[in-house]
């Protein structure tokens, strides 16, 4: 007699080798086929790159810290003279 978690063993065997590789190649032909300039069929793309651009601006100012560390000003030591 077939027991409720040999059918469900059964059934995620079949999901995985029968019906996700087949997945898979729909969706990348889907990816690939796509036309880049066609944004009507990725409602998301735009604010994607959107938000990409935004990332980029702020990964490419400095922090705070090395602003307020550059602001700093240093005094001189009386070992900083050279050789006096």
């Amino acid at each position: 007699m077939i027991t409720a978690k040999a059918i469900f063993w059964i059934v995620m065997a079949i999901l995985v080798v029968v019906v996700l590789p087949i997945w898979m190649v729909i969706s990348v032909r889907q990816h690939l086929g796509e036309r880049e300039g066609d944004e009507s069929r990725r409602p998301g793309g735009v604010a994607v790159g959107n938000a990409l651009q935004e990332l980029d601006r702020l990964v490419a100012r400095p922090s705070v810290e090395y602003t307020i560390e550059a602001e700093k000003f240093m005094l001189k030591r009386d070992d900083d003279r050279g050789g006096d």
